[in-house]
């Protein structure tokens, strides 16, 4: 890069200050000639892969970089893992774009293209996950200033809904649905109870335990009532003697892949089946979606 300057009062002469404005004028140049400071890319390197496990491009050094462009060339059957590392021995699949198609994250390559790697890792390697036949070549070039080409990856949606009449309205977390409501007053027994028969988001659960000793409330992912003593609980709840409450934070939620039951027992081990001997100790009150 070149600088260039020139007296502040607009004249040619170089390296010479306005007697009035005590000014410069100064003008970058870029590698190239071009005026501006838009640095070019840098061939980083080129290589071939014909085997598994090659490498198309082997560990790159990309810490000077903005980001990595990669083209992939020639006439092949294959799978390119784009990966990066910290350390340069263990590596991990890196999410690149390609810009052509606005595309999104994508671990893997299959066909030519070209794709944007993000600089997420000092080390930057592409490796042939996947061989049947051919010989991949490809380029590779750094990039020191960051552009708009393409998306790096997308990681789900936030909806932000403005009130009419302001520009900026408010802002809220919502739960996924509508909320479903459930009441439990306990009996003599086991208590297993199906809460919902397919996955759910326990959202609320506010539980009393009025009895003089301990309680353990059990929470299962599973889509009917637990069988106790043999499914194992997701949750175990202790529950303080003496009407002492357990509340769950609204905002966190605990997500249940299957279903979502309870039971409750007398022991805190997963395969007691101890039952409740008086009615009405523990109360419970339950939120899900």
């Amino acid at each position: 890069m070149a600088v260039e300057i020139k007296s502040g009062n607009g004249g040619t002469d170089t390296a010479s200050v306005d007697p009035v404005s005590k000014a410069l004028h100064v003008i970058n140049y870029s590698s190239d000639g071009h005026e501006g400071i838009h640095a070019l890319p840098v061939v980083l390197a080129t290589n071939n892969a014909t085997a598994l496990n090659e490498f198309v491009l082997p560990s790159l050094n990309s810490e000077q970089y903005a980001f990595i462009s990669i083209q992939l060339l020639g006439t092949w059957v294959a799978s390119i893992t784009f990966e990066g590392s910290n350390d340069n021995t263990t590596f991990y699949s890196i999410a690149t774009t390609d810009p052509s198609a606005n595309g999104t994250g994508q671990v893997t390559a299959t066909i030519n293209r070209v794709v944007k790697v993000p600089v997420l890792t000092k080390y930057i390697r592409a490796r042939v996950s996947a061989y049947t036949s051919g010989t991949i070549s490809a380029v590779a070039y750094g990039h020191r200033n960051e552009n708009s080409s393409g998306l790096i990856s997308s990681l789900g949606t936030i909806e932000l809904q403005a009130e009419t009449t302001k520009k900026i309205g408010n802002v809220g977390l919502v739960a996924d649905g509508t909320p479903n409501y459930q009441k439990f007053i306990s009996g003599a027994g086991l208590n297993a109870t199906a809460v919902k028969g397919s996955p759910a988001k326990l959202t609320i659960l506010n539980i009393v335990n009025g009895a003089a000793t301990l309680r353990y409330f059990k929470i299962y992912n599973k889509a009917s009532a637990p069988t106790v003593g043999t499914d194992i609980p997701l949750i175990t709840i202790t529950l303080p003697n003496g009407s002492s409450s357990f509340t769950l934070p609204a905002f966190i939620g605990i997500d249940f892949s299957v279903g979502l039951s309870f039971a409750c027992t007398l022991g805190v081990g997963d395969d007691d089946t101890t039952p409740f001997t008086v009615t009405g100790e523990v109360t419970a009150m339950l939120a899900y979606v």
